[in-house]
């Protein structure tokens, strides 16, 4: 299976999310400005969704392996919708996402190197 054009989506969403994180850790930004970081950050992940799909079309996983993918991305939103929130804990935001993306990651470069790994069994 190939992949590569969602794990470049991933890793600038993985960039991009800890740049936002530090900034909206850092500076107390106005409701605005949070606001247009949030949505950058949801734009990249729908992106991400939209290039997962292109390419499992091409071979599907078995559907505990495309259930993992789907909930990943889910907490993966569901961290950066989190963000916006007035009060939030943005540590524990950040290590939500990154339980989810981080290992996402893994497995994805995991898929690409599958073939290789049937050819030399």
């Amino acid at each position: 299976m190939r992949t590569l054009a969602t794990q470049v989506k991933l890793r600038r969403l993985i960039r991009t999310f800890g740049e936002s994180w530090t900034r909206l850790a850092s500076e107390p930004l106005e409701r605005g400005v949070a606001g247009s970081v949030i949505d950058r950050l949801l734009g990249l992940s729908a992106e991400l969704r939209v290039s997962w799909h292109r390419e499992s079309l091409a071979r599907p996983l078995e559907t505990p392996l495309e259930g993992y993918v789907a909930e990943s991305m889910r907490m993966i939103e569901l961290a950066i919708a989190g963000l916006q929130q007035a009060g939030a804990d943005l540590d524990l935001l950040r290590g939500d996402f990154e339980a989810a993306a981080l290992p996402l990651e893994v497995f994805l470069r995991g898929l690409d190197a599958e073939p290789a790994l049937q050819r030399s069994a």
